[in-house]
């Protein structure tokens, strides 16, 4: 009887957890069904925790997400198959869900919402129509829609920006990218890109919905003044459309290094174009404005901008950043600076504060006055007499005293521009620790200066000589090298070169005319070093590289950024190429598993592409193999007249006397059979050395028909 008992309560509670579960599906059936995959959001489905929606061809993902250390949830959109969760959209930006993901429902009345865990409306969307579905696009675009018919949707996240501009995104008129505050915060930052409001065919940068700071320049029909790199040069289709008085643009990559790429206002204030290389990795291809201390405000306030300094920002003396952890990550200086100390101001006493001056460009007028001081130090009373001024400077030659009221902002320092010394107010205790901390350090170095100063007189002297003979040379070198009418090249120096490339310690290869390593410079931009060997045969090829690269911008060519030329250094800068270089594709491996070299069809389309953009590299596309090797690789599949073309207009192209090249028009006519190739002498084309490798060539080939 009881072993009876005990299996009718077994059965009891198994019929209990069964009527449980049948309960949860019918609730789960009648509040929505739970979407782990697909690309779309019917009438009452909802999105809760890890579930997504992706789309069609698996290009975007739709879900909740966190930044790290933070308890807000978000719904955003990203790459799906990037390991880096890299966000292009994010829909309650300014209102994130608390502790937990929350819920994102289209109710059945077709109404999108975001609601928190305690079912509190978060974020929603407000349509005219009832929708029958939501869905995200491999565009990267969340449409919600009436019917099947996805192209006149009710709404869409590309009318709704964030920091993000897409491919085939229609972006203009009012629409504005807003920066994150930081990486960790995706609220509204200080900086956005936006068109022009003033009706002006260019983009603007701004600062706080008031400053611009940066322009594109006026768009020509084909390119953007400031951004070369964005134009309709082959690697992008760009349209334009006028829309009663506003006007959007729509971009979309031809060239496939593109395919995936995308437009950011990065948190520090600059407009970044980034594309997708080896499927995981985010290549910088250009960034604006090219100095980052351009950017107003950059520092915050009390916060100096510096383009020398690889920290760009720092605090003035007396003042400390508000945000350590992020000054340190060098992220989000815009927080700016706040006091260590409090002022001193007292109407009845004189205040007892003190300045501490500082060598920079001058900080923004919005907040100062001028007023006549015979001397500098009647200046300094006026500023201590008025409890909202925090500084002041003193111009002599006019006795003009301009004194400053509020928060300093805007504070940077360029060594080749007038600074200006500025008196910034502080607390007599912040100064006096700042000379307690110099003086323990100066202590040791006043021994050791008064032992050296005879030295240090000579070495002023040297100095200035040195400088004087410096600025001689650089200025030969950019009246020798350089171009006033070419806004392409930019010219470094040495030193910023050897700490781009880690001292040169990252090489890429090597070839005839010296060696190429990788670099990052200060704005993050990837590039490629070609360090020059210095004959006088390399000085002929560095001239004859800037003439040439330096004012063309097309897609067969790789972009030469800017030069160094310092005394016999000669260096060329060109954009980092992630696919790597061609002799990858071209020769065979010296390993025991040899790749597979391209066929002679591709080679021939290789060459035809590199006409269109120059004829060493037109052999080694031909042979498959290196000019200093000494065999040719038999192509049986090869077209011999295609081969005999090919080679006489490589050995045209190396002729000595470089009136006697032909033109790339002439060039790709040739190739394509439509001009017959003139013939010349061999022997005079080539350098003595290489008439004996291309002899020797001839005879191993065994007669191939290259004539």
């Amino acid at each position: 009887m009881e072993t009876y008992k005990m299996e009718m309560g077994r059965n009891g509670l198994l019929g209990y957890l069964l009527f449980f579960h049948v309960i949860l599906i019918i609730f789960h059936t009648i509040d929505g069904s739970v979407v782990s995959r697909g690309d779309t959001l019917f009438l009452g489905d909802s999105l809760t925790g890890k579930q997504t929606i992706i789309s069609m061809n698996g290009m975007f993902e739709l879900g909740f997400f966190s930044t790290n250390g933070s308890n807000n949830w978000y719904i955003g959109i990203w790459y799906a198959e990037v390991p880096e969760k890299t966000k292009v959209w994010v829909a309650n930006r300014e209102t994130p869900a608390r502790d937990r993901p929350g819920i994102l429902k289209l109710s059945r009345e077709g109404h999108l919402g975001l609601f928190d865990a305690k079912g509190g409306s978060v974020w929603s969307v407000n349509v005219s129509k009832k929708a029958s579905k939501a869905v995200i696009l491999d565009s990267g675009n969340f449409l919600m829609v009436a019917d099947e018919n996805i192209s006149d949707p009710l709404w869409e996240s590309f009318d709704h920006p964030v920091d993000t501009w897409l491919p085939g995104m229609r972006f203009g008129g009012q629409q504005k990218l807003v920066s994150w505050k930081n990486s960790l915060d995706p609220a509204p930052g200080l900086f956005s890109f936006h068109m022009d409001p003033s009706g002006v065919k260019q983009f603007v940068l701004t600062w706080n919905n008031s400053v611009q700071y940066w322009r594109s320049g006026t768009w020509n029909g084909e390119i953007f003044r400031e951004i070369p790199e964005m134009g309709n040069k082959g690697f992008y289709n760009i349209s334009v459309e006028r829309v009663g008085s506003f006007l959007y643009m729509t971009y979309s990559p031809i060239h496939p290094i593109f395919k995936v790429s995308r437009f950011v206002l990065v948190n520090s204030g600059a407009i970044q174009e980034y594309n997708l290389i080896e499927g995981s990795k985010w290549n910088m291809f250009w960034s604006k404005p090219r100095d980052q201390c351009a950017v107003y405000g950059l520092c915050g306030v009390y916060g100096t901008c510096d383009s020398n300094n690889l920290t760009f920002c720092t605090c003035a003396e007396g003042f400390k950043p508000k945000d350590d952890l992020s000054w340190r990550s060098r992220e989000w200086w815009s927080s700016g600076c706040f006091r260590q100390s409090p002022l001193s101001c007292d109407a009845e006493n004189e205040s007892t504060d003190q300045f501490f001056e500082s060598n920079v460009m001058l900080p923004d007028d919005n907040y100062s006055f001028s007023l006549p001081a015979p001397t500098k130090k009647d200046c300094e009373k006026a500023c201590l007499r008025n409890c909202s001024c925090t500084a002041f400077t003193f111009n002599p030659p006019s006795w003009a005293c301009k004194i400053w009221s509020g928060d300093l902002l805007n504070m940077y320092s360029f060594p080749s521009q007038s600074n200006t010394n500025v008196s910034i107010r502080v607390a007599a205790s912040a100064l006096l620790k700042f000379h307690r901390q110099s003086s323990s350090e100066g202590k040791t170095t006043r021994i050791v200066g008064a032992m050296l100063g005879t030295i240090g007189a000579l070495a002023v002297v040297l100095g200035i000589f040195s400088i004087v003979m410096w600025r001689k040379h650089r200025l030969r070198s950019t009246e020798r090298y350089g171009d006033s009418s070419n806004s392409f090249l930019r010219m470094f120096s040495y030193k910023e070169l050897k700490i781009a490339t880690r001292n040169f310690s990252s090489k890429l290869g090597s070839g005839g005319f010296g060696s190429v390593f990788k670099g990052t410079l200060t704005d993050g931009t990837l590039v490629a070093v070609k360090k020059m060997e210095g004959s006088s045969q390399d000085e002929k090829q560095f001239r004859a590289e800037i003439s040439s690269l330096g004012n063309v911008q097309h897609v067969n060519l790789v972009r030469l950024r800017g030069f160094c030329a310092e005394g016999s250094r000669r260096l060329l800068i060109y954009d980092f190429m992630p696919n790597g270089s061609l002799d990858s594709l071209l020769f065979t491996s010296d390993s025991k598993t040899e790749r597979k070299v391209l066929d002679w069809k591709t080679r021939f389309e290789i060459v035809l592409g590199t006409a269109r953009g120059f004829g060493m590299t037109l052999f080694e596309i031909i042979s498959g193999r290196r000019n200093l090797e000494l065999n040719v690789q038999d192509s049986k599949e090869a077209d011999i007249e295609e081969v005999r073309r090919a080679s006489i207009v490589g050995l045209l192209c190396i002729e000595e006397d470089e009136y006697m090249r032909p033109n790339m028009g002439q060039v790709v006519r040739m190739l394509e059979g439509k001009l017959e190739p003139r013939t010349l002498q061999i022997q005079k084309s080539l350098p003595e050395e290489e008439q004996a490798e291309q002899s020797q060539t001839s005879t191993d080939s065994g007669g191939n028909g290259i004539s």
